[in-house]
């Protein structure tokens, strides 16, 4: 039996649209365990039972059945049990964290044929766009962009004196209706808004200077439109900054809001719990930290 680790992800990060994501410390856990069977059972542990197939149309399901025929072995006799920490529908990656278990755990499996760089291309294959998926299987902060059939990307760690806090409320927004609420096109102006802005925050991260970083992920191009559909997200981003935040952004599609916090953690933690103890009882903050390492394979 192996298990695998993968990490959440936020992804855009206010003006890198489909491109920019952080790979974060919370994680869903997938054991792989040979079974006297044919076929391929999978068990999901948590809540989201609810909500995910257990037959083909599962990611982790998919993706291995990827590798496998990648690989040109037949996928069967196995079962894929999952515990998933993610909330799902939230804008923290759990769907490219279920496609990036079953990768890295079918390749595992079948000895590592793949290397990495094959296995983000599938990814991002099923995914439709490499922002979460490339975190997931990397860590850190990523930028990234599909080329052709390749997925380009250039990764830094991110310091553990950066706290991520993650607004994360208890009801959904699908991504599909957050990519439908988007304008068909844009305008050439705020395209050169988002494209300096996006510039501006990558080379943050890179350089490990955050101090401006507030000004760089304003957004024009997805996050005011999927804003005004999310209940209060206009108002916990206000919240965020009054209370200490350096920068405010929607994670991914929604409708969890990500601060970014290089002070005092302590401080911004209980001013948002006062907070949202008094206004916002369907709204909660979890703080995280980058994780760097990405997904991992264990015996």
């Amino acid at each position: 039996m192996i298990k695998v680790k993968v990490p959440a992800s936020s992804a855009n990060m206010g003006p890198g649209f489909d491109c920019m994501g952080v790979a974060l410390n919370m994680y869903n856990e997938v054991c792989i365990e040979q079974i006297d069977a044919r076929g391929v059972e999978v068990v999901v542990l948590d809540d989201s039972r609810r909500f995910l197939p257990t037959d083909e149309n599962n990611y982790v399901y998919a993706a291995m059945n990827r590798v496998f025929a990648k690989a040109g072995k037949k996928f069967g006799g196995y079962r894929i049990t999952i515990n998933n920490a993610i909330p799902i529908t939230r804008g923290l990656g759990s769907s490219s964290a279920g496609i990036v278990s079953g990768l890295a755990g079918a390749n595992y499996i079948l000895g590592n044929p793949l290397p990495v760089d094959e296995l983000l291309n599938i990814a991002c294959d099923i995914e439709g766009h490499p922002d979460n998926v490339a975190p997931a299987l990397l860590g850190g902060f990523v930028v990234s962009f599909r080329d052709g059939d390749k997925v380009r990307y250039i990764k830094t760690d991110v310091s553990q004196d950066i706290t991520f806090g993650a607004m994360i409320p208890d009801f959904y927004f699908q991504t599909k209706k957050s990519r439908n609420v988007l304008p068909r096109y844009v305008s050439h102006k705020n395209a050169v808004y988002n494209v300096g802005r996006a510039a501006f925050v990558a080379a943050s991260f890179m350089k490990g200077d955050l101090s401006e970083i507030g000004a760089g992920v304003k957004d024009r191009l997805h996050q005011g439109y999927r804003i005004s559909h999310i209940k209060d997200a206009d108002y916990v981003m206000r919240l965020c900054r009054r209370t200490g935040a350096d920068a405010c952004y929607l994670s991914g599609a929604g409708p969890t809001i990500m601060a970014l916090i290089t002070g005092d953690e302590t401080m911004f933690k209980n001013k948002i719990a006062r907070a949202t103890d008094a206004k916002l009882r369907d709204w909660n903050l979890t703080m995280l930290k980058a994780d760097n390492n990405g997904v991992q394979v264990f015996e």
